[in-house]
């Protein structure tokens, strides 16, 4: 589970990562010679280029406040807190998580382009995470960094999250909402029936795949063939390099992540400079195993996460783009029918189902209509099935603390057993508490 420790901004990483990129600008540019040019003179000055790509294109976290969770493998998971000013009665904290190669940034970005923020505004307690490897996120061992799997990720991350929600909030119950990988964990989660799986009282998948066979035939099925190429390309550095440039010029990368009629170009530039992030290595090598074998399954095949979705019950609604190349409908359908959900949904947003554009996958939780077409039925599933329900007797109400009460106990024992050094917790970075 644990790798050497590694540290991608070295001169080797930043010197392959510049190659690829006027490479790339060159393949794929629709100038091709003007855009690697340009893109080269931005590399060379890139220190100086810094400070204006931070004035221009710079974010600050719109969220209240933010708390840690410490995982049982020393990774301290960053949740970025949205308050609500009047909160709703009975409604359960909601877990935001984004996706593969992203941090926060990507499903809360700003007030116009924030699902959190939406929720908030309509009484809901939201935590945004930033998955382990990104973000304010960080490990306790002495070197701030370890690799990790998607495996890791749904073992350790998703219930170390759920178990703080609810510590904060004293709530019995939370909500998950996830973009892309943010929804795959979650599947994969409930599908292991891993401990506080039963917590879940709701769950949405935006652009979640239930199955990624048909990246076998996008540039993500090509790098299946060659996955040394994320060992030596700083996404982060690059993404940051090329951030003034996207959405000037029409390449088919582009094309496959966002669509301009979804998208404004300016929100792209903003995600670019601060929310990519790199991809671990553990868990880009799983994921390209994946594709090419045709198959999802731990690393050590004890599990299969397609099978593992039948055993789905939460209440779901599933979400998908009718323009999304990157988890296509077919695939977040195919998680809709297998998902043993007694009360489930499908929609996929587009034209034909009343929204203004077909969207993307960026567009799912970014897009400018977003707040029109998608965070309002995101909203009505979490107020029909992601609150307390009134009425319940006071007797369900008394075994729920008292289960609580047993789940306690048994966490601080295992705390008191767990041998020394697996778990050290960074002095440095304290645990908040929620403040009135």
């Amino acid at each position: 589970m644990f790798g050497p420790p590694r540290k991608r901004k070295s001169a080797l990483y930043i010197g392959t990562s510049i190659i690829l990129i006027v490479l790339l600008a060159i393949v794929v540019g629709s100038a091709a010679v003007a855009v690697a040019m340009l893109v080269l003179l931005i590399v060379l000055f890139y220190p100086l280029f810094l400070v204006v790509w931070d004035k221009l294109y710079g974010m600050d976290d719109i969220a209240d406040q933010l708390f840690y969770a410490h995982t049982e493998d020393g990774w301290n998971i960053a949740m970025h807190f949205h308050r609500p000013t009047y909160p709703r009665v009975g409604a359960y904290p909601v877990i935001l998580s984004h996706g593969i190669a992203n941090n926060k940034f990507g499903v809360d970005m700003d007030h116009s382009h924030s699902l959190a923020y939406y929720l908030k505004q309509h009484g809901f307690p939201v935590f945004v995470l930033s998955l382990r490897g990104v973000g304010k996120s960080y490990h306790s061992s002495r070197y701030g960094y370890r690799d990790f799997n998607f495996d890791d990720i749904v073992q350790y991350d998703v219930p170390a999250v759920i178990r703080k929600a609810r510590e904060l909030t004293g709530s019995p119950k939370i909500s998950w909402v996830g973009h892309s990988m943010g929804a795959m964990i979650c599947y994969g989660f409930m599908g292991r029936e891993l401990d506080g799986a039963e917590d879940i009282a709701a769950f949405v998948s935006l652009g979640g795949p239930g199955r990624i066979d048909h990246a076998r035939r996008s540039v993500w099925g090509a790098l299946s063939n060659y996955p040394w190429v994320n060992d030596i390309f700083d996404f982060k550095f690059g993404a940051q390099v090329i951030s003034p440039l996207t959405g000037r010029f029409t390449t088919p990368l582009e094309e496959l992540v966002y669509s301009k009629d979804n998208v404004n170009s300016r929100t792209v530039r903003r995600m670019m400079k601060n929310g990519i992030e790199n991809i671990a290595q553990g868990l880009a090598r799983q994921f390209l195993v994946w594709i090419k074998d045709n198959r999802e399954t731990t690393i050590d095949g004890s599990h299969d996460y397609r099978e593992g979705l039948r055993k789905i019950k939460a209440p779901a609604l599933f979400l998908s783009g009718a323009r999304d190349h990157i988890a296509v409908p077919e695939s977040v359908k195919f998680a809709h029918d297998r998902a043993a959900s007694k009360h489930k949904e499908y929609v996929m947003l587009g034209r034909e189902s009343g929204a203004e554009v077909d969207y993307c996958h960026t567009g799912l939780v970014l897009g400018d209509r977003a707040i029109q077409d998608v965070f309002p039925r995101v909203l009505e599933w979490l107020e029909n099935h992601g609150r307390e329900k009134k009425g319940r007797n006071v007797f369900a109400r008394i075994i729920r603390r008292v289960q609580k009460r047993r789940e306690d106990r048994r966490r601080r024992k295992r705390d008191r057993g767990r041998p020394p050094g697996k778990y050290r917790p960074n002095r440095a970075r304290p645990s908040s508490v929620i403040q009135a």
